[in-house]
């Protein structure tokens, strides 16, 4: 049952993700103030303008800004289920009942999952760029903030989880080295 319980984290990070992209949809189909952020007023969208082409350039700055939203989700998901395979490691290793210096190891070894979150940002950040081209306002709004959420993300993950689960197992590695070296 524990073994089951170990992917709750990284299953309610996947729901969390599907339902943020629902949102974002549906915010950006009702809410003029989302559909600006990531259409724009149509200035940052290439291509020719004749007096003809409102309607197009209209189409075309929804059209771009849809796509804006959508890798704006898309990066998002990644950071949640990022958090939630870090979450459900730190979740499997407090929960073996393996000696604490294996568990130990177990999580020196793992230490690069919990930067899996900055990584997603930065591959955030790097996917502005292509999509600055089309919307330069919603490149901005997708490369910070998905710098941002890596930076929290990863930080929430060494500093809550991480950190304390390695603090107590030195401790307890150390107490019963001490006892030990009593004897």
């Amino acid at each position: 049952m524990k073994k089951s319980m170990s992917w709750l984290p990284a299953i309610l990070a996947v729901v969390a993700g599907a339902a943020f992209i629902w949102y974002m949809n549906y915010s950006f189909e009702n809410s003029p103030l989302v559909r600006e952020l990531f259409s724009g007023s149509g200035s940052g969208v290439l291509g020719e303008v004749n007096e003809n082409s409102g309607e197009t350039l209209a189409m075309r700055a929804r059209f771009t800004g849809k796509i804006s939203m959508l890798i704006f989700s898309a990066i998002t998901v990644l950071q949640f289920v990022a958090f939630g395979a870090g979450t459900g490691v730190i979740s499997r290793i407090r929960t073996s009942s393996e000696s604490p210096e294996l568990k130990l190891k177990r999580l020196d070894n793992s230490d690069i999952i919990f930067d899996v979150p900055l990584y997603v940002g930065l591959f955030g950040t790097v996917s502005a760029f292509l999509v600055m081209t089309f919307s330069p306002q919603s490149s901005r709004l997708i490369a910070y903030s998905s710098t941002l959420i890596g930076i929290i993300f990863s930080l929430l993950l060494r500093l809550t989880m991480h950190y304390p689960l390695k603090n107590k197992l030195l401790g307890i590695a150390g107490n019963s080295e001490n006892k030990g070296a009593d004897k």
